[in-house]
């Protein structure tokens, strides 16, 4: 049996992430070397107090600051604030919210980990997604939820990745849109009440996925990793970027098409494919993204 895990609840106060919130904090926490929820910086952001404390929470679970020492004292910007701030201080590039994504949902203890690594019901209602979180952390928490913290965790992860289906993925007349939706990651159907886990691995870039298969090299202590490690392992690109196999082997397929530095490869190991690859963090490859949007950038000018 696992060990249980310390869950964090509803430090969002239920809303998700907004439009403009996260580059209004990180700007604060590259001004200031911090970022402290209270009165001063509700006004400054022009935010309400519940709105603040949940704007702390997006920037400590995006991996933008880091509050893991004093979950309640100051947070200093993250290597991933610095770069973003640095490239894309607006939050325009959806490159940006993949690299986000990726470290809410490797976010252990949170309900964002436990939809994309450990929830596999493809189409759902928010009852059966309610009652299924709510058992497993029961079985897998040192604190349970209650039914009502477990009603407000998924009502927050279903109001950030579910979009309508087609073109109006998000609705700009919606004060509470968040960017995530635009991953396509979570559909919903408003005529039967369901929603639909998706994929959409043609978006996801090379980066993120290299930036995952890092860290999931990094877990299981090995410098090789197989396609059935990539789709299926939890904590990999499969899960966490909701790819399949199919969509993973073309991209590996890529890769080995492409020179890298830093003992990036593919190589063939008893008739199988492998990706060997050197841990590195996240940041580091968020700036491999960024250089390669400024190259074309300059390309196409």
């Amino acid at each position: 049996m696992s060990k249980p895990v310390r869950f964090q609840y509803g430090g969002h106060a239920t809303f998700p992430v907004r439009y403009g919130w996260l580059p209004k904090g990180v700007r604060r926490l590259v001004r200031d070397g911090t970022f402290v929820a209270n009165t001063e910086t509700a006004d400054e952001l022009g935010l309400g107090s519940k709105m603040v404390d949940s704007l702390g929470y997006w920037l400590d679970v995006t991996g933008l600051g880091d509050q893991r020492e004093n979950a309640r004292g100051p947070m200093p910007a993250s290597e991933l604030a610095l770069s973003i701030q640095q490239h894309d201080p607006f939050f325009e590039y959806p490159g940006t919210w993949w690299f986000l994504h990726l470290t809410m949902a490797r976010r252990e203890g949170t309900v964002w980990s436990w939809f994309f690594n450990d929830y596999h019901d493809r189409i759902f209602d928010r009852i059966a997604c309610t009652d299924a979180f709510l058992q497993h952390t029961r079985g897998h928490a040192i604190r349970p939820a209650t039914p009502a913290a477990a009603q407000r965790e998924i009502a927050c992860l279903i109001s950030s990745y579910a979009a309508r289906p087609g073109v109006d993925v998000v609705d700009p007349d919606d004060v509470g849109a968040c960017p995530l939706r635009e991953l396509g990651l979570v559909i919903r159907h408003d005529a039967v009440n369901r929603f639909e886990r998706t994929r959409n691995s043609h978006a996801v870039p090379m980066e993120a996925f290299l930036a995952s298969a890092s860290l999931l090299a990094a877990d299981m202590e090995k410098s090789a990793l197989t396609l059935r490690d990539l789709a299926s392992a939890r904590g990999g690109p499969g899960r966490v970027l909701c790819m399949g196999l199919d969509a993973i082997e073309e991209m590996v397929g890529e890769i080995g098409r492409k020179r890298w530095v830093d003992g990036i490869g593919v190589e063939t190991s008893a008739g199988e494919r492998q990706l060997v690859l050197a841990p590195r963090a996240p940041a580091s490859w968020l700036g491999e993204l960024y250089e390669r949007i400024e190259q074309a950038k300059a390309k196409a000018a």
